[in-house]
């Protein structure tokens, strides 16, 4: 069967929706920092009450005659997951030993405490190419490893209990996309620890808002060890996009843009919107040719490539700095969601099953995150709750079939619409009560094979002005679907995030940005992901 157009799909332009968000109370904003501070401040307040609560507990029993007084208890020391362009050299060192070792595990006895801290393993944890390619799936057809960029890897089918249970648990396009992956990444530092002889190493993360070249530590093939020679850097894979694996570009900032997540006031949104931007974008701009290739462009072998874990603690980063805006209202507090188990391996190569709820905070888990790029600008402590405004949806368009390069399509509104829609950040609507949004949503997307490319999506008007919206990916169509093996009791269809096939951004400042007059235009257009690179066009592909 062949296909003219790769990567052609219909677009529903749906509707572009206002919102508005409400104090409960009257509004008061207190406690404006930055986030360093903020950061410095917490822990410093977290140990203070730590150490008073031992010395009084100490005090107590021996006030009670309880016996001989306890020592003051020194509080834990809190780990600091720091920008991998920060590390110093020893820290460096610790972090190529742990891959390195990992790597080394991949080839122990099967079942043993060690094969189970291989990279592998973990690998196979997050997702992995099963043996199948007619239902029932392990978890992904063999047939992936036809796709570009997949060299060095092969079928993968679990054999022991503990594989059952642990591996291909990732969660994608659920409401347990942020919460799985902390806990993932919280158990994968214990390896990695064990694995480099280190107990203070932590996993460091890619600040690519700051910085879209993949860092040296990654991308070069060798380094020169400590004495002198040298040798092959355990972090380092080919499998990655060309512009970005020789250092002369870096990642489009379309593609690392946090704005349309930040934008949003609620967990189960902001989920939906980190997974796709930042998240999905940059492991599709990674791959060798966008998703699904390469290691990092596939979620069934995403977690082979090293940059892999940066990436997500740069994910799970992102989030701690979004929460921390208003930690009560944001944090989730779903009693399914927080009941949900999830089963890992520790750093001994041990079983272990741990509730969402247990592992929902940085607190409950010890680290912290030095400042990066992408977060708010300052935190505040909301006084009330928010309450959210009934949505009004504006049909727009219907059905669009994608051209090969940009597609424009005519957004035509009514006169009341537009001047509804134009007027949210208007003088007059700076003092309202009700601070209004505009979100556009792309629904019923479809395609015949997955688009070998990003979109970027403009919002253009008529004196043709245009300011992008975000960008389209599609890594999450590569991700397995929970009904196999070892997931049996846990209600995925209770934790579905968002429509597989809708997408949206917060158009609220591009509508102030292109103005009121006429009509304005959405412009999709094909990206590899990367600056300074030519637009990808759709190529032809036989089934």
């Amino acid at each position: 069967m062949n296909h003219s157009l790769l990567g052609a799909f219909a677009a529903l332009l749906s509707a572009i929706v206002t919102f508005g968000a409400a104090p409960a109370q009257a509004a008061e904003r207190a406690a404006v920092r930055p986030h360093d501070a903020h950061d410095a401040a917490h822990v410093a307040e977290q140990r203070y009450w730590q150490h008073a609560t031992a010395n009084l507990r100490s005090a107590a029993a021996s006030a009670l005659g309880g016996g001989a007084a306890q020592m003051p208890v020194s509080p834990p020391v809190v780990g600091l997951r720091k920008s991998i362009t920060n590390l110093s050299p020893t820290e460096i060192a610790s972090l190529r030993k742990g891959f390195a070792q990992m790597i080394a595990w991949n080839s122990a006895p099967r079942g043993s405490a060690n094969f189970k801290r291989s990279l592998v393993y973990w690998a196979n944890i997050h997702s992995f190419i099963g043996p199948n390619d007619t239902p029932p799936i392990v978890c992904s057809r063999k047939a992936g490893l036809n796709y570009p960029g997949m060299s060095g890897l092969s079928i993968q089918t679990p054999s022991t209990p503990d594989e059952n249970a642990t591996w291909c648990t990732c969660q994608h396009g659920t409401i347990q996309f942020l919460t799985w992956h902390r806990m993932y990444l919280y158990y994968f530092e214990q390896v990695l620890q064990a694995a480099s002889g280190d107990p203070n190493l932590r996993l460091p993360f890619w600040d690519y808002e700051t910085n879209g070249r993949i860092p040296d530590v990654y991308r070069l093939a060798s380094y020169i060890d400590a004495g002198g020679a040298s040798v092959a850097n355990p972090l380092y894979v080919a499998s990655r996009q060309a512009q970005l694996a020789n250092g002369t570009q870096a990642l489009d900032p379309a593609v690392t843009s946090t704005s349309n997540a930040m934008s949003k006031t609620s967990y189960n949104p902001f989920n939906s919107a980190l997974e796709q931007t930042p998240h999905g974008a940059v492991h599709c701009a990674t791959g060798v040719a966008s998703c699904p290739s390469g290691y990092m462009g596939y979620v069934p072998t995403a977690g082979n490539d090293p940059i892999f874990y940066s990436h997500h603690a740069n994910i799970d980063r992102l989030y701690e700095c979004w929460l921390r805006v208003a930690p009560s209202a944001r944090l989730p507090n779903d009693p399914g969601q927080l009941a949900q188990q999830f089963s890992f391996t520790d750093g001994s190569g041990a079983l272990v099953t741990r509730k969402v709820g247990d592992m929902l905070t940085l607190a409950q888990l010890n680290y912290r995150y030095a400042a990066g790029g992408g977060c708010p600008p300052v935190l505040f402590k909301p006084t009330g709750l928010l309450q959210v405004k009934p949505m009004r949806a504006i049909p727009l368009s219907g059905p669009v079939i994608l051209n090969r390069g940009a597609t424009s399509v005519p957004l035509t509104l009514a006169p009341a619409a537009r001047t509804a829609l134009f007027a949210t950040k208007s003088a007059q609507n700076k003092s309202a009560t009700v601070p209004r949004r505009a979100t556009l949503v792309l629904s019923g997307l479809a395609y015949d094979e997955i688009p070998a490319t990003l979109y970027k999506v403009y919002l253009q008007g008529k004196n043709g002005k245009r300011t992008l919206v975000g960008v389209i990916n599609f890594f999450n169509a590569t991700a397995p679907h929970h009904d196999m093996d070892g997931m049996a009791g846990h209600d995925m269809a209770a934790m579905v995030a968002d429509k597989p096939n809708e997408t949206s951004f917060d158009v609220t400042d591009a509508l102030s940005t292109i103005g009121v007059a006429g009509d304005a235009s959405l412009v999709i257009e094909p990206s590899s992901g990367v600056t300074g690179s030519p637009r990808r066009t759709l190529r032809k592909r036989s089934a």
